[in-house]
């Protein structure tokens, strides 16, 4: 047993009634209606994925194959900015747009409704959903690059305290992406106080993970002073060998802030290659206004120039062509793109790296998913092992076959959890397997306030994991990134297996999580 305290492992029986444990100890002599023997396996709680994308993929496949193969039994989505709900005034085309990559129909407006259609088709992992600031600010102001005046901020406050009351566990920004990036502080600070008000977390995709990332980092925290609200600092990194080594910066000043009573903590994907859109390589004044106005920016000659020069620039002290692999398009005459690096796409086209990335956008319609091999293996292994900082997927739950096997995207979609055992549990001992499996359980749980889950103990639900600890490895890869991980014997959701001597069950155990019901 691991219980997800952080405690060393023991050995011991578990026994689970009407899905809750029951009792832990030496039950050798008690009677049950069915009986498991796991000698020899690890059990720990069910792994919480407290930064997931699968709020529409989880409608596509309610198994969230990719997912369960890696042990996770709660995801929580909406983050980055980008949660599906609330669907207010000009959100509705791109809510729609969104759905209809997954052949899904919009059938909600509010939180309370979007977890609706989630309860109603059923999943196998719990759900709980924070709010997108982006959603918010869009629905209000549009792509306008301008302070919100004060009745659409009280608007957009009012819209929050809403979906959080509906159940949503806080709100999430992208500040990297418009239009979350054309918020300022003291527009997040409002934001914020609502989410503190109601006893929710604040997530935030930094508004710059590299050159700026201190100041960033600072943001954030100026956030958690005005506010009192706690913050999770989304998949923490610094980006660009020009920027290596600039973590143990910002860790100091978090943990600095947490001495002065703050509450903050980061999440970590355990990748040297982040993945986002190819449009993130643009500087920030080419991405303001919306998506018309970019595309139109990329048209003209004297831009695609001033492009060119940047990205010379930035290339000295950023990943080469050769580290930005394409991993998704969208148009069929372009898919034979996918998994080809910009450099080798220049040389196959002859054409010059920058004017490749130009035309893609275009003809894309700047939808256009990239993987960037830009992280730091030694500032990986020291967000990693920080004591405030959990794991996370930062993917949408994907599947081998269907709508969820299209593309190459990052292989952290299918390894991420499995991989910080086999990885650097087991092979590099960057962390001790109790202290990574409450990264993974009881953090997490502690971080959102799911006070009945995230532990082995007796009373709490049982979302349990047991696994292998000599096969419990990743295999998924950046080439090949459509395979499961192996290792898990028996996953329970709810008390229900959804995992059973190794195969998928077809069972949908998995219960909406909402911030109401627990406070």
């Amino acid at each position: 047993m691991i219980d997800g305290s952080g405690q060393e492992v023991f050995v011991a029986d578990i026994g689970i009634k009407q899905g809750v444990i029951a009792e832990v100890g030496d039950l050798q002599k008690r009677e049950a209606l069915a009986e498991y023997n796991i000698a020899g396996l690890v059990v720990a709680p069910g792994f919480i994925d407290i930064h997931s994308h699968s709020e529409l993929s989880i409608l596509a496949n309610p198994h969230v194959t990719s997912k369960l193969y890696q042990g996770v039994t709660t995801e929580v989505v909406g983050n980055c900015g980008s949660s599906v709900a609330p669907v207010l005034e000009q959100t509705t085309e791109s809510i729609s747009k969104k759905l209809a990559k997954y052949n899904l129909e919009l059938q909600w407006e509010g939180v309370a409704e979007y977890l609706a259609t989630v309860k109603e088709q059923g999943s196998s992992v719990n759900l709980a959903t924070l709010v997108g600031h982006s959603l918010l600010r869009q629905a209000v102001l549009g792509d306008q690059v301008r302070e919100p005046r004060a009745e659409e901020l009280a608007t957009m406050k009012k819209h929050l305290l809403v979906a959080m009351q509906e159940g949503a566990w806080g709100l999430s920004t992208g500040l990297i992406y418009p239009p979350s990036a054309n918020a300022n502080t003291a527009e997040l600070i409002e934001l914020a106080k609502v989410v503190a008000e109601q006893g929710g977390i604040y997530a935030t995709h930094l508004r710059d993970e590299g050159d700026q990332l201190i100041s960033a980092v600072k943001e954030a925290i100026e956030i958690a002073e005005q506010t009192g609200v706690s913050v999770q600092i989304s998949h923490h990194k610094a980006n660009g060998k020009g920027n290596w080594g600039k973590v143990e910066q910002t860790l100091e000043l978090i943990e600095k802030a947490n001495q002065r009573g703050l509450n903050i903590n980061c999440d970590v994907y355990p990748y040297l290659a982040t993945s986002t859109g190819l449009a993130a390589l643009l500087p920030r004044e080419f991405k303001q206004g919306g998506k018309e106005k970019v595309l139109a920016r990329l048209r003209q000659k004297k831009n695609k120039q001033q492009l060119r020069t940047y990205w010379q620039q930035q290339r000295a002290n950023q990943e080469s062509w050769e580290q930005i692999i394409i991993a998704e398009v969208n148009q069929s005459q372009n898919k034979y793109l996918e998994g080809k690096s910009i450099a080798q796409i220049a040389a196959e086209k002859g054409e010059e790296a920058a004017e490749v990335v130009i035309e893609l956008l275009l003809a894309e319609r700047l939808a256009v998913s990239m993987v960037k091999f830009s992280i730091c293996a030694r500032d990986l292994e020291r967000v990693m092992s920080y004591d405030g900082t959990m794991i996370a997927s930062d993917a949408a739950a994907r599947a081998k076959d269907g709508l969820l096997d299209r593309s190459i995207p990052h292989p952290r979609a299918y390894g991420s959890f499995p991989r910080v055992i086999n990885s650097y549990v087991k092979e590099k001992e960057v962390l001790g397997l109790e202290e990574a499996v409450k990264k993974m359980s009881y953090l997490p749980a502690e971080k959102l306030g799911l006070v009945d889950r995230g532990r082995i103990k007796e009373g709490l639900v049982a979302d349990l994991v047991v696994f292998d600890l000599d096969k419990f490895k990743d295999l998924a890869t950046y080439e090949e990134p459509h395979q499961y991980a192996q290792g898990i014997k028996h996953l329970l959701v709810n008390g229900q297996f959804v995992i059973k001597d190794s195969t998928l069950e077809k069972r949908l155990p998995g219960q909406i999580l909402t911030k109401k019901s627990y406070f």
